[in-house]
């Protein structure tokens, strides 16, 4: 529904920032990371992922669209809620999460407010199949590839496999794009 929001940074706080949009603030839950990376007046961009809840309409805010995608993932298994997804981002940087993960680190996961060994297990037995989304570090590039993928009509696992064998950071945007339709032609015929 909404993909990101951006404007001017009015209000920071720890765990939220307040963007103007237009006149309208809007209220953005952020991890404790990103709300030390954003300064008072910045230009920002958060990527979005929105909660709707019985009582409560939330709006969780990330610098970067791999974070979204995991915090998604996260608040999808079972006894995982937005905070504990929020703490779990707050707690590690991307590369130390990705250790985490391939080692399955029970111990370091058990380390994130609110997590205990069995939570850390359901998460690392959940995870497994989504590890496979930071074997590359993402980029701008890989996001447009992506999202150009999803435009011409393919779903989002079949691109987003399809991607992750043929893209290289060193190759064009085109050549890589021409290469996945070819594989997922070859796929579809």
């Amino acid at each position: 529904m909404l993909d990101f929001i951006k404007g001017e940074a009015v209000i920071i706080k720890p765990n939220k920032v307040v963007i103007e949009v237009g006149g309208i603030g809007f209220s953005v839950k952020v991890p404790f990371r990103v709300s030390q990376q954003i300064q008072k007046k910045d230009e920002v961009q958060l990527f979005t992922s929105l909660n709707l809840k019985e009582d409560a309409i939330e709006l969780y805010g990330f610098l970067e669209v791999y974070e979204r995608e995991l915090f998604e993932e996260l608040i999808k298994i079972s006894g995982i809620g937005p905070t504990t997804a929020m703490n779990i981002l707050s707690t590690y940087d991307r590369e130390s999460l990705k250790n985490i993960l391939e080692k399955e680190d029970i111990k370091a996961l058990s380390r994130v407010p609110g997590i205990g060994k069995k939570t850390a297990q359901r998460i690392l037995l959940e995870l497994r199949g989504v590890l496979p989304y930071f074997k590359y570090e993402q980029d701008q590039k890989y996001d447009d590839i992506l999202a150009a993928l999803l435009n011409l009509g393919y779903k989002r696992n079949e691109a987003k496999e399809t991607l992750d064998k043929i893209y290289n950071k060193d190759k064009d945007e085109a050549s890589i794009i021409k290469e996945c339709l070819r594989v997922l032609t070859d796929k579809n015929a």
